[in-house]
């Protein structure tokens, strides 16, 4: 009797273990939809790192949301190279550069424009939105048409059902009011964030225009998500990101060969930055 009850244990063990692998396989088929080429743990002062942008050579240009200070980290040798004080402390959120110069966004909308930034800085300060009613976390440089662009994270005032993108002109310092793209958040494609509010599906923590100026790609840091979409709005593609590996994504970059870096806050474990490739 007993080696019966064994038989009938060891079949229901081994079902059991089955099913099991067979949900973790499942589970790792519907999460690999990207894979993570590389990993770069930061150094502690990098913890609250909230904006990155790729200048060549192996470099990226980095920016914390506590202090008015460029980094600039060394992808190859692993470590920070160089600091360039632009400002005083503040909530800095995304960084672009463009040639000789870098503008920096912080969460009230003001940008920071450092010219000639790694040898001989000068900073000037430009207004957009002219108020407080949102945090402004996503910035990205449109280099086509010469202008800088600018994703609403949050707004106080009331929900309007999307996310708008904001451009300001880099020839006549002048902010568009205005959303130029909007992203529709009660497209089906957010339907998979399940029943949060609306102004909950997508909060952008950065962009990024792709090389050919035809995407976007948006990140969400409070749920962790890679969001596609064309220069229309229209969006394309959704990406849920583990939390466990993607833990507060807060900046995105990419190579003149479209290679894809997202940074992380110290959120769980020590900040870094990722190369990852999505499909």
């Amino acid at each position: 009797m007993k080696t019966v009850f064994k038989i009938i244990l060891g079949i229901f063990t081994l079902i059991g273990l089955t099913v099991f692998a067979f949900n973790q396989k499942q589970l790792k088929t519907k999460n690999n939809n990207y894979k993570i080429i590389h990993k770069w743990e930061l150094p502690s002062v990098l913890q609250e790192i909230s904006g990155i942008d790729w200048i060549g050579n192996d470099k990226i240009a980095c920016i914390q949301d506590e202090d008015g200070i460029i980094f600039i980290y060394n992808l190859k040798n692993k470590n920070i190279e160089k600091q360039i004080d632009f400002a005083d402390k503040g909530d800095y959120e995304d960084i672009v550069v463009l040639n000789e110069d870098a503008y920096v966004l912080r969460s009230d909308g003001v940008i920071f424009e450092i010219k000639n930034y790694l040898k001989n800085p000068s900073v000037k300060e430009h207004s957009t939105f002219n108020d407080a009613t949102r945090n402004v976390e996503g910035l990205s440089l449109d280099e086509t048409k010469s202008k800088l662009l600018l994703a609403v994270k949050d707004e106080k005032h009331k929900e309007k059902g999307f996310k708008g993108v904001y451009s300001f002109s880099l020839v006549t310092n002048r902010f568009q009011f205005l959303p130029i793209y909007k992203i529709n958040l009660k497209e089906n494609i957010f339907e998979a964030t399940g029943k949060k509010k609306v102004h909950k599906r997508m909060r952008p923590s950065a962009l990024t225009i792709t090389n050919n100026g035809k995407e976007i790609y948006f990140l969400d840091g409070a749920q962790p998500k890679f969001l596609i979409s064309d220069k229309k709005g229209n969006t394309k593609k959704l990406y849920h990101l583990d939390e466990e590996e993607f833990h507060q994504p807060e900046g995105i970059t990419l190579t003149k060969d479209g290679r894809i870096f997202i940074s992380n806050e110290g959120k769980k474990s020590k900040p870094n930055i990722l190369e990852v490739e999505f499909y």
